[in-house]
């Protein structure tokens, strides 16, 4: 079987199809965009336990998962730019810190002959906490995603539901986004460590 046709990466593709879906609907249509890019977010959940139950996991997947993310999250940070033009500059350096600090992870990962950026040792250890403690990757990730589509939402409606799990996740948006800042510390580290 063909490496593309494999399970993890169909539903790699169903992500971008869910993504580019956003990205078209994001301005007029907050139902529909917000069902698209849940299940584009879901299916990252699933992409991964796919690729180690079906023993699927390859170099194109790992990309294809990682380009993946990226372009869903610039999508709904690039819709919250336009929907909160007041504070949009914080969703462009949110956009700009996201795609720059995975860039710079994958290639020093890569530089410093380490497996995978998650499974690297570091001195920070809040970066311990949040790869190695079973479920803290997962609930700061859940957490970030209800933020930013509770975020979106809320231009539309203002439901007490929707407002309240804002006010609840946005401080882990906020946490995660100082975790992607101290990853790019780590990882500038590894590359000048390994150049001395």
């Amino acid at each position: 079987m063909s490496v593309y046709l494999y399970i993890p990466n169909l539903i790699g593709y169903v992500r971008i199809v869910c993504a580019l879906t956003f990205c078209y609907t994001g301005s007029f249509d907050p139902i529909i965009s917000a069902f698209a890019y849940s299940i584009s977010q879901i299916g990252d959940l699933f992409d991964g336990m796919a690729a180690r139950k079906f023993k699927q996991s390859t170099i194109f997947g790992s990309v294809l998962d990682m380009v993946t993310d990226r372009f869903s999250n610039a999508c709904i940070l690039a819709v919250l730019y336009k929907l909160y033009p007041t504070i949009g500059f914080l969703f462009l350096w949110a956009l700009a810190l996201d795609l720059v600090s995975h860039w710079y992870q994958m290639y020093a990962a890569l530089y410093c002959q380490e497996k995978h950026h998650k499974t690297a040792k570091s001195d920070f250890w809040i970066l311990e906490i949040y790869y190695k403690t079973p479920y803290v990757l997962f609930l700061m990730v859940l957490t970030s995603e209800i933020a930013m589509v509770t975020l979106y939402l809320n231009n539309f409606v203002q439901w007490w539901l929707i407002q309240g799990l804002m006010y609840a996740t946005v401080p882990f948006l906020l946490l995660k986004h100082v975790q992607i800042k101290i990853n790019l510390i780590v990882y500038k580290y590894c590359i000048i460590d390994k150049r001395e």
